[in-house]
């Protein structure tokens, strides 16, 4: 696709790819198999989260029903970035422009597994707040992330239940769910290699004198619980736990490959479906590069989205290709989900910035997501208009997208009891594959 292809020409060449290429793909990739469907309790899920508050308008773009002219806005309708035009294939449509070539690449070639959301209200138009609300559907401290509830309540059992890269983390009452991972640090932890590297060096022992005092706690930890109750025993038990899960790891790590985990956002989500792959992990959050707090200027938008798409393109063709344990391939087994802790004002700032706004954008892929579907819809000035949760298309007898709508769909999708976290509360499950 040509840099210089813009305008109206390039929302023709879309909607020709789209006819003969993209729905083509929507019919082949997306076709899920009967095995598939059978591993929705053993679904993985890997998030990618924008910090700062991303501008939504690129997955909810607002053009002149020709696809290439801007809107008028005298009526307060949303400014689009320059030089930017309509992308479309099947259902979904985005920003397209000669900075954002592979954001044109994803949709086309993985369109049939992605499902946009729109007008998601994160009930806040701060950082902390929004944060808060995305993440956990609410703004009660004490109430673990979507990530930690899906790891803490999984059918199996993890070494590294919920897998931290970069990117916001809420524990709650689950902390022990939540790793720490990248750059070797959780594994100098475990076998203790990185007491050479303390202020004061303690001595490094050898791995037979490190397996005998592992050997030797996990002994005491044992007879104690056995013969105690009440906390003593939860904290011996959580113990005895932690040192299964670090034995496993020590055993594990080459075959894991953790000894060379690299610090690119693609190094970090490859690592993190790998540790999924070999069952060591439910759940990762990986943080999304780039300066997305767009106050002085929206300029760089289009490139960070497309070094976004570029890794997300990579990633989604590794998970198409490799197989899955309990079905065909991993894209059967991982959901990942995009997002951030707010959206950006409609209009232009004076600098050509766009503030912090209440309402954004959200994308699914994979596991379990109803591909090729548009969930929510905003009006031209980029509020959000009530939808039917069951369609994901707008009614006026629907309701407002809440962050906290969207997660309980997660926790459906993950064969998690909603209504233990948050009761009431009903999922937004159109966002969900039938079946």
């Amino acid at each position: 696709m040509s840099n210089h292809t813009k305008g109206f020409s390039r929302r023709s060449l879309f909607q020709g790819i789209a006819s003969a290429a993209a729905l083509g793909t929507l019919g082949t990739v997306g076709a899920i198999s009967q095995q598939a469907k059978a591993a929705s309790t053993d679904r993985k899920f890997l998030f990618f989260f924008a910090g700062g508050g991303w501008d939504p308008t690129p997955l909810d773009p607002k053009y002149a029903p020709d696809g290439a002219s801007p809107l008028d806005t005298a009526d307060g309708a949303t400014d689009m970035d320059p030089d930017t035009a309509l992308g479309e294939a099947g259902n979904l449509s985005w920003s397209s422009g000669a900075d954002r070539e592979a954001m044109d690449r994803f949709f086309l070639r993985w369109g049939g597994r992605t499902a946009l959301m729109r007008g998601v209200n994160v009930h806040s138009a701060g950082h902390e707040a929004g944060m808060k609300w995305m993440m956990t559907g609410t703004s009660a401290s004490s109430t673990p992330d979507w990530p930690t509830i899906l790891a803490a309540n999984g059918v199996a059992e993890y070494p590294m239940p919920h897998l931290v890269f970069s990117g916001p983390s809420y524990p709650g009452n689950f902390g022990a769910a939540v790793v720490r991972g990248g750059g070797g640090t959780l594994l100098d932890l475990i076998d203790g290699s990185i007491n050479g590297r303390a202020d004061k060096t303690s001595p490094v022992f050898t791995p037979p004198q490190d397996s005998m005092m592992d050997a030797f706690v996990f002994d005491r930890a044992a007879k104690y619980a056995s013969r105690t109750r009440g906390l003593g025993e939860v904290r011996a038990e959580d113990l005895l736990s932690n040192l299964e899960r670090g034995m496993e790891l020590e055993g594990r790590r080459f075959e894991a490959g953790l000894d060379d985990t690299g610090r690119s956002m693609l190094d970090q989500a490859l690592m993190a479906v790998e540790v999924m792959r070999l069952g060591l992990s439910r759940c990762s959050m990986v943080g999304i590069r780039g300066g997305w707090d767009t106050h002085g200027g929206n300029q760089n938008v289009g490139t960070q989205m497309d070094s976004f798409f570029a890794m997300l393109d990579e990633l989604v063709a590794h998970l198409a290709t490799t197989p899955g344990t309990s079905a065909p391939w991993l894209l059967d087994e991982v959901t990942i989900v995009c997002t951030s802790e707010l959206g950006r004002t409609p209009r232009f700032n004076g600098a050509m910035g766009r503030d912090h706004w209440p309402y954004t954008s959200m994308m699914a892929i994979g596991s379990g997501v109803k591909g090729n579907r548009v969930v929510g819809k905003t009006s031209d000035g980029f509020i959000a208009e009530p939808c039917d949760f069951a369609t994901g298309l707008p009614s006026t007898s629907g309701d407002i997208i809440g962050t906290e709508h969207v997660g309980t769909a997660l926790l459906k999708l993950g064969g998690v009891d909603h209504d233990r976290f948050l009761q009431g509360v009903q999922p937004l499950d159109a966002l969900l594959r039938e079946g």
